[in-house]
């Protein structure tokens, strides 16, 4: 490609995703954002604000709002506790 010729976000992210240390940044990062989308749908599903949800899964407003907007990747075992506080569970895969 010629210095002339602009970049597309996704050539240079592809470009990025070559260095080991960008990919587990950016994987991380997808992570956040898959589980932010997934907690965000689940709880518009069941009707429920963020803290009614909060409140039956015996965590903070916040641990929600951060989830939901990325701000924090929630551990497996928080994601459960959600997950069963309203008879739910969570499932997992592994993609490539």
């Amino acid at each position: 490609m010629s210095n002339n010729t602009p970049q597309t976000m996704d050539t240079l992210i592809q470009q990025e995703l070559k260095n080991p240390k960008f990919q587990k940044a950016y994987d991380q990062t997808v992570s956040t954002g898959n589980a932010a989308v997934a907690l965000y749908e689940f709880r518009h599903e069941l009707g429920y604000t963020q803290a009614v949800l909060a409140k039956k899964a015996g965590l903070a407003k916040s641990t929600i709002v951060r989830i939901e907007t990325g701000i924090m990747n929630p551990r497996l075992e928080t994601l459960q506790q959600i997950a069963d506080s309203v008879g739910a569970h969570v499932e997992l895969k592994f993609v490539r």
